[in-house]
């Protein structure tokens, strides 16, 4: 019987999940899918970026008939965060006040209808950077604190201008709900956007790494992101009463921006989905988890990797790449470019534009000038 010990790991400043095991190729092969993955060579193990949601999935995904699954040092570390919430001694506990204030700042956003997820994305950015400034509080901190902070926090370890983008996103919002700051929010600039194209599965790849998924619910899950160009936060939360077959219609309900849309349903999928509904009888979402909870989006990518390996796809494609093939297919099949926008639920056209930029079909369609000298 093999052993996994997962516990508390910190790496470059950042909480994470150390996955420590004796040595053993099988697991070593399983660990290498897991995306995000890296090796800690001074410390001999695995390790990845800490969440309740990856904790959770990274026990399911190495759990098997000959494998245990020590996880006890998160329980311990859970007990010891509950008592210690005000001590300001440890670099990765807030003081009292900023806990008070970055409380205040999550029910506001709660207050506002953000979603969970933008919620734990915002909170979670500015845990980190009231954490760095432990020793101030909040009204003695000042905009050459901010640009400190940003040099040494995110410039120097290389944090990606995304993550800075985000970072002074939610600052603003968060000091706009502070009083008696002395910063000076709108002086606050992003960094240039990065202009990268989306990377994109050809159609074959896509039917390759479907055929190699063996798991009926891992088939599907797959199969219907790309079939209706979901996000999985979208996947993740539909119920069987979203699809519609009568009507041949997916409903989204309060997709990105809180916002509802309609999309098409596959024919093809359709006899897929009822086999898959009558095997396993969801009750309230579509795709369930553990004790009736959501599916986690962790095991989809870990479902997709997997297939990608098997079926030889050496690209380095997400589950968001499934989203940007079904939007590239559709416009090499000349779908209008303003319908694509509306199935996306994009809010600006730009966004959707970008993928004129990778479709196959109008790179072809362009003929080389070098075509026409007579040589």
């Amino acid at each position: 019987m093999n052993k996994i010990i997962l516990e508390p790991f910190q790496f470059e400043g950042l909480n994470r999940i150390a996955i420590r095991f004796n040595f053993n190729e099988a697991i070593i092969e399983k660990v290498k899918l897991i995306p995000g993955r890296r090796w800690c060579s001074s410390d001999t193990c695995w390790h990845i970026e800490y969440t309740y949601e990856k904790l959770e999935a990274l026990k399911n995904y190495l759990s098997s008939s000959d494998v245990i699954i020590d996880d006890q040092a998160f329980l311990k570390e859970s007990k010891n965060n509950n008592r210690n919430i005000s001590d300001s001694s440890s670099g990765s506990t807030l003081v009292r006040n900023h806990k008070y204030n970055l409380d205040r700042f999550q029910i506001w956003l709660r207050s506002k209808r953000y979603s969970e997820r933008s919620n734990a994305t915002y909170t979670g950015l500015i845990k980190t950077f009231l954490t760095f400034f432990n020793e101030k509080t909040i009204n003695e901190i000042t905009n050459e604190d901010i640009i400190q902070f940003n040099h040494e926090l995110i410039v120097k370890k290389g944090y990606s201008i995304s993550y800075q983008r985000q970072m002074v996103s939610a600052l603003k919002l968060f000091f706009q709900r502070v009083d008696q700051r002395k910063l000076n929010i709108d002086k606050l600039e992003r960094p240039r956007k990065e202009r990268k194209l989306p990377l994109v599965f050809s159609k074959e790849e896509v039917a390759r790494i479907i055929s190699s998924i063996r798991n009926e619910k891992h088939r599907v899950i797959i199969s219907l992101i790309y079939s209706a160009g979901l996000r999985v936060s979208e996947l993740l939360h539909l119920r069987p009463s979203d699809l519609d077959t009568d009507r041949m219609v997916i409903f989204i309900r309060s997709g990105k921006g809180c916002k509802d849309r309609i999309l098409p349903l596959s024919n093809k999928i359709i006899e897929a989905l009822r086999k898959y509904y009558l095997h396993y009888l969801p009750r309230v979402y579509l795709f369930e988890g553990k004790a009736g909870k959501t599916y986690s989006a962790s095991s989809c990518r870990i479902i997709l990797k997997a297939a990608m390996k098997r079926a030889g796809v050496k690209k380095s494609g997400s589950i968001h790449t499934l989203r940007h093939s079904y939007a590239t297919h559709l416009l090499e099949k000349g779908t209008d470019l303003r319908y694509i926008q509306t199935l996306l639920g994009h809010e600006s056209s730009r966004t959707t534009e970008k993928y004129t930029h990778v479709s196959r079909k109008r790179i072809e369609d362009i003929k080389s000038p070098y075509d026409d000298l007579e040589l």
